[in-house]
């Protein structure tokens, strides 16, 4: 039994949660966590007067005792200079890829050595056998068009896969596997162009929202870790707790 300052969050309550947190490694953990962080805002709204009912003290509280500086122009400049890949804009790069995807039947590793040997044997075959092992060995339904993916830009493929895409020269078969949430791919490219940086000027307003939305994170982040240290929480550890409200 969970109870956040002798508040109890019963079974039935918990296991209503868990089913908005399917995607966590631990469902009813991170409903849990979820359920205390709650609680412990709508008894901190109700002390300060200022709302008492579920999202509506969470944001009441947040908006009360949460407080985060504007970044300045300083500050958007050294993020600017720091991080200038992130303000290219038009490129795209056309991708081939072969996927061995992860399922819950088969180990990693041993995916990993399967797609590794594909990988060793396509490179002694060269370029012309690369549509004839994705549509054998692919698990995309890309490999019905020999593994081609067409033109890529940025945003529209997951992040672990995009950086390694467009960091690659064109006409270049990957020597090395990709690994994404999806499993392993076997990666080639073509034609590529790297698009053009955004001027600072026209970049300013967008590094300001995202600093801006960061140093929000991390304010609620320790404002929610100190509530708990001042709660008395029995029934779960929230030491290391990842609710999406600490996110």
């Amino acid at each position: 039994m969970i109870s956040v300052n002798g508040v109890v969050i019963d079974e039935a309550r918990l296991a209503s949660e868990a089913r908005r947190h399917q995607e966590a490694a631990d469902p009813m953990e991170s409903a849990a966590q979820e359920l205390v962080l709650r609680e412990l805002l709508v008894q901190r709204a109700r002390a300060l007067g200022v709302g008492t009912q579920g999202d509506e003290a969470v944001r009441a509280v947040l908006a009360a005792e949460v407080r985060t500086p504007s970044a300045d122009e300083a500050a958007c400049r050294r993020y600017y200079d720091m991080h200038g890949e992130r303000f290219v804009v038009d490129a795209w790069v056309e991708v081939e890829h072969i996927l061995f995807q992860l399922t819950p039947r088969i180990r990693a590793p041993v995916l990993r050595h399967r797609a590794s040997e594909i990988l060793q044997a396509l490179a002694q075959a060269g370029p012309a056998a690369f549509a004839d092992m994705a549509r054998q060995y692919s698990n995309c339904p890309s490999a019905a068009a020999g593994g081609g993916l067409g033109t890529i830009r940025r945003g529209e493929t997951v992040p672990e896969f995009e950086a390694e895409v467009f960091a690659m020269p064109a006409h270049t078969l990957r020597e090395r596997l990709v690994e994404t949430r999806y499993g392993f791919h076997i990666v080639r490219t073509g034609a590529r162009d790297p698009g053009r940086t955004l001027a600072f000027e026209d970049a300013h307003a967008r590094i300001a929202e995202w600093l801006q939305a960061a140093s929000q994170r991390r304010a609620t982040h320790q404002y929610l870790q100190w509530l708990v240290g001042q709660a008395d929480i029995k029934g779960l550890d929230m030491q290391g707790a990842d609710s999406p409200l600490l996110q």
